[in-house]
């Protein structure tokens, strides 16, 4: 069984601003975070902690918002590094973390002492939303230059299906609600929805999958047909253990912004400096 555990390729730092959080890359491109210093990286107390729920995510009132995605991240991936045994979270968790401390502030239920942690996670999710954690731990370690040369093309197959998922709906119906909201529409249906919302979604949530890659391979995988239409969802190639969990986290980021703006200038405004763009204030609320 021990032939079948992953050795570490290298180990490092990723730096976010002033965060910094123990990284490792196992020789097979998998990213992992120290779990110790996640607790650090987020100004957690470290005290706590839970059977098979570490501390920085252990409060009842985060409970509510913990999804099957991350419970899942959390039973850790084992390898080995100069020889010793140690268990660290798959780097995916790190955007999966910082979303339920965000969705839980948004709902209001976050205390005092939680607030500033959301407040790092906004940085953290920020970052990510330029560039993948992946992306950026390979970057920050070298392994994209040194190790692997075709690296970034094996992360964006990793959101990928091997065969197209069943369709099922990866689009709650709180996106559009605040969709019809800031275009000022009546309530919209499947049927209905105008052509511009598909623009929308292809602008604000697959273009920012790993700078605008991963929608590439999605147009390559879905051709548009000699109809003129696309015959399959592109969230149908998406892989249930990267594609899909990476997507939700960027749907429930783009609804959090739509949830903060009155208007479809201010969302673009606030998206814009999100992104570290520029943007310009309104001077007027609309």
């Amino acid at each position: 069984m021990d032939n079948q555990i992953p050795k570490t390729w290298g180990r490092g730092h990723l730096r976010i601003h002033d965060i910094e959080i123990d990284c490792y890359v196992l020789d097979d491109g998998t990213p992992i975070l120290n779990k110790k210093k996640i607790l650090k990286a987020l100004g957690r107390p470290k005290k706590g902690g839970k059977e098979n729920m570490p501390a920085f995510i252990d409060a009842k009132n985060l409970q509510l918002f913990v999804r099957d995605e991350l419970r899942e991240k959390l039973k850790g991936i084992e390898f080995y590094d100069g020889g010793r045994l140690f268990n660290g979270y798959h780097a995916d968790i790190l955007p999966l973390i910082c979303n339920t401390y965000l969705e839980a502030r948004e709902a209001g239920v976050l205390t005092p002492a939680q607030l500033p942690i959301a407040q790092t996670c906004e940085i953290l999710i920020r970052s990510f939303a330029k560039v993948g954690i992946t992306a950026l731990i390979y970057e920050q370690l070298g392994f994209e230059k040194y190790k692997h040369p075709d690296a970034l093309r094996m992360l964006i197959e990793s959101y990928l299906a091997e065969e197209v998922r069943k369709w099922s709906k990866e689009f709650p119906d709180e996106l559009f609600y605040q969709m019809d909201r800031i275009y000022g529409n009546e309530k919209t249906t499947s049927r209905n929805r105008p052509q511009y919302y598909a623009l929308f979604i292809r602008k604000y949530i697959y273009d920012p999958l790993e700078k605008g890659f991963v929608l590439k391979r999605l147009e390559e995988k879905n051709p548009i047909n000699e109809k003129g239409y696309r015959e399959s969802r592109f969230h149908q190639f998406l892989s249930e253990t990267k594609g899909i969990t990476v997507l939700r986290a960027q749907i429930w980021q783009i609804i959090g912004l739509l949830k903060a703006s009155a208007s479809k200038r201010r969302f673009e405004a606030n998206y814009e400096r999100m992104m570290g763009g520029n943007y310009q204030l309104e001077i007027w609320e609309e």
